[in-house]
């Protein structure tokens, strides 16, 4: 009780609260100081720098899991975006491999801006990323 409720003491000694009661409270603020040592120990692992802010006090820990679960949520929604992304452009390359596309290409005809060498040069450094990217994380 003097650990967890030493502000109890006082009314305990002067009858004004019973033991068992205060004890009862107690164990409640024990319950969650060790909620809290359980909440900022997780969000060290997860988010150190949020935990950091939460230890020098400019931000509390209920506010530190709400940004934390934004940034998950972003997170999410940026890899299902880059996802579809990719999953609309890089089967269709992969298609007019080996057939006459490339040689049939006419400026003329380009929708957005004609397709230049500078283009052509940073897709396959964009493939090459992605090639390194897929063997980090062993994907097939």
């Amino acid at each position: 009780m003097l650990q967890h409720a030493a502000d109890l003491v006082e009314a305990v000694i002067n009858g004004a609260m019973g033991l068992d009661e205060a004890y009862t409270v107690a164990r409640e603020n024990k319950a969650k100081a060790n909620s809290a040592e359980v909440q900022l120990a997780r969000l060290r692992e997860e988010d150190p720098e949020l935990a950091e802010r939460v230890v020098e006090g400019t931000l509390t820990l209920a506010g530190a899991w709400a940004e934390r679960t934004e940034r998950v949520e972003e997170d999410k929604r940026q890899r299902r975006v880059a996802t579809r992304l990719l999953d609309e452009l890089v089967p269709p390359l992969a298609q007019a491999r080996g057939t006459r596309t490339f040689a049939r290409y006419d400026p003329a005809y380009a929708g957005a801006g004609p397709i230049t060498r500078e283009t052509i040069a940073h897709a396959m450094t964009a493939l090459s990323e992605m090639d390194q990217v897929w063997q980090e994380r062993d994907l097939p």
